[in-house]
């Protein structure tokens, strides 16, 4: 793993709150633009707590697999 990825798939779990995906955020970071992942967290966060059904971690989640696909990694 770069140096690079692992704080920011740590920037990740912290800013969700939701430290039992590191993994998953891991991945992400491998096979996403840096660029990409903090604007879709910006995103997320930016959305207020009674807007968000079941987690933020979820909501990102599903936005960075479904949005995902033009900002793959070009390193993978």
């Amino acid at each position: 793993m770069l140096d690079k990825q692992k704080p920011l798939a740590y920037e990740l779990a912290d800013t969700l709150n939701d430290q039992e995906s590191l993994a998953l955020y891991i991945s992400f970071t491998q096979t996403y633009q840096e660029e990409f992942l903090k604007k879709t967290l910006l995103k997320v966060m930016s959305i207020p707590d009674n807007k968000i059904k079941r987690s933020r971690g979820a909501l990102f989640t599903y936005l960075v697999t479904h949005h995902g696909k033009a900002s793959r990694n070009p390193r993978n």
